[in-house]
């Protein structure tokens, strides 16, 4: 190597040997280039920055803004459903169906033009449960009926209660945050299902904690794409099944009020 295309660095004190290097001058060429480029990209990106700063502060300004009115929204559409199903319980039950399951729409009207309840688009057919060692599952069929037209798919949970506890536990499948009467707070983190044609079966399972661990309910609750409640049924579970041993089918239950 020429002596011309090097470079010596040279360190030296007042007392030992000195420390050198030598470097090819294209290598050292290179590193100040590269040095120079990546002061000269990262004063570029703060003033970037800066000329930007007052954008980027109302931006998010203006996304705090709307997940306050998004939650609000939220809270307003789980207080209505929640309200249409306690009207629900004052009625007993009655008619055909117990509320409406979106928000702004018509209530159905029949030939002889008297308003009548709505009818849910989707009911469940059959539920069973199985118990476990650790594990708790429910396997249910939906099938479609009523006005197929508001079939368009929607979001599912299945809710394990013990209600012998106060308060109530609630296990939710899958994992999701509820009030405390166990209704889902987030609809969009249910399991999605598609537009229902004929008829489609799920499952859901739960882990006991521990093998004492039991449940005295498991609620079903279908939300529609946009959020209404579609459906709302419980079913109640044999205490008695969780203490026997090996895995207990439990046979379909009615849903309760």
């Amino acid at each position: 190597m020429k002596v011309a295309n090097t470079y010596t660095f040279i360190i030296s004190k007042n007392y030992g040997h000195p420390v050198t290097w030598s470097l090819p001058a294209g290598r050292v060429h290179l590193a100040l280039a590269l040095g120079a480029l990546l002061v000269g990209a990262l004063v570029t990106l703060s003033l970037l920055y800066l000329v930007n700063y007052p954008r980027i502060d109302w931006l998010e300004r203006e996304r705090t803004r709307l997940l306050r009115e998004s939650e609000a929204l939220r809270d307003q559409t789980l207080a209505a459903n929640q309200d249409a199903f306690d009207e629900k319980g004052r009625r007993g039950g009655a008619g055909p169906a117990a509320l409406v399951a979106e928000q702004n729409e018509p209530a159905w009207r029949d030939p002889g033009g008297e308003d009548t309840r709505y009818v849910p688009p989707i009911r469940i057919a059959s539920v069973s449960t199985r118990v476990e060692r650790r594990d708790v599952s429910v396997v249910f069929r939906m099938q479609s009926e009523g006005d197929e037209t508001r079939n368009r798919g929607g979001f599912l949970f299945a809710i394990f209660e013990n209600r012998d506890k106060s308060p109530t536990i609630f296990t939710p499948t899958p994992a999701v945050k509820t009030n405390e009467e166990g209704f889902p707070q987030i609809y969009k983190a249910g399991v999605r299902f598609p537009r229902i044609r004929g008829g489609l079966t799920y499952r859901r399972r739960v882990r006991r904690d521990s093998p004492e661990d039991y449940f005295t309910h498991v609620t079903l609750y279908l939300f529609s794409l946009r959020g209404g409640l579609l459906l709302k049924d419980r079913f109640e579970l044999d205490r008695e099944a969780f203490l026997q041993p090996g895995p207990v089918v439990l046979v379909h239950r009615e849903p309760s009020a």
